[in-house]
């Protein structure tokens, strides 16, 4: 078994990559599939809501990104059956001003994870916002890219920005970046009274406008049962797996492993 890599990425903050991340590796374990989830952002927000004290933690991410630990010292067991977590810690603000300073910056996390991918069948890479080394490291590290956005005015611009840092990584490393996947984020459905009126459906448009970007555009409907999962500390599929935003990450978990 040599386990698929998958980065959540974009440069804008709050457009739901750690919510993306966590929910899908959840119903990913639900199929008995054995999921690594590490965690690039010094928000450590991906460590929160899968119930580990970023507080409380020994080796990190940063220990591996800096080169003190190997990877594998760094994972921890989750409550959440078939999950695993390599935490981040708000040290991991600090590293990347280190790696700069490294040969071969921009891969040290696909070199890092090679000796344990064979234990997994999906490592989920959650990376910050900001065109810095994190994401470039997460996206070169992976086999595809999911991207998420916002149903907000400038998601399409968002696209666009994302697909330039996408072809510099490209053009600087070689390293051909396979974003397949879209996902729309916090969508709420238009009303009967907009459809009767004619009034613009943002979502729609968006979803329209990505097909040339993607492979793939799904939704997530916005609901407060992920909210109310993430200070849980468990994945929606372990907390309310048939709402509507629970539903939508199952369908496209499904889709992942196809």
């Amino acid at each position: 078994m040599v386990s698929v890599n998958i980065a959540f990425a974009h440069h804008k903050g709050g457009t739901g990559k750690t919510t993306s991340c966590v929910n899908i590796s959840g119903f990913l374990a639900l199929s008995a599939k054995k999921v690594l989830v590490i965690d690039l952002d010094p928000q450590a927000n991906a460590t929160s809501a899968l119930g580990i004290d970023k507080n409380n933690l020994g080796e990190s991410m940063y220990d591996v990104m800096v080169g003190d630990a190997e990877i594998a010292d760094a994972v921890l067991e989750t409550e959440i059956e078939n999950i695993h977590l390599a935490p981040a810690t708000l040290d991991l603000v600090g590293a990347e001003s280190h790696l700069y300073r490294m040969n071969n910056r921009i891969s040290i996390l696909k070199r890092s994870i090679e000796g344990i991918r064979k234990y997994y069948d999906y490592i989920m890479i959650d990376t910050p916002p900001g065109p810095g080394l994190f994401i470039i490291n997460g996206v070169v590290a992976s086999d595809y890219t999911i991207v998420t956005l916002d149903p907000g005015v400038f998601a399409l611009e968002g696209v666009e920005t994302l697909n330039l840092i996408f072809d510099d990584i490209n053009e600087s490393s070689g390293v051909k970046i396979n974003p397949r996947m879209a996902i729309l984020t916090r969508c709420n459905k238009a009303s009967l009274f907009s459809m009767i009126t004619g009034k613009r459906d943002p979502v729609k448009e968006i979803k329209k406008g990505m097909k040339g970007f993607f492979d793939s555009v799904y939704t997530v409907p916005y609901g407060v049962e992920v909210y109310e999962a993430q200070l849980k500390g468990v994945p929606i599929s372990h907390y309310n797996p048939k709402c509507k935003a629970g539903v939508a990450y199952k369908k496209i978990a499904e889709v992942v492993m196809r």
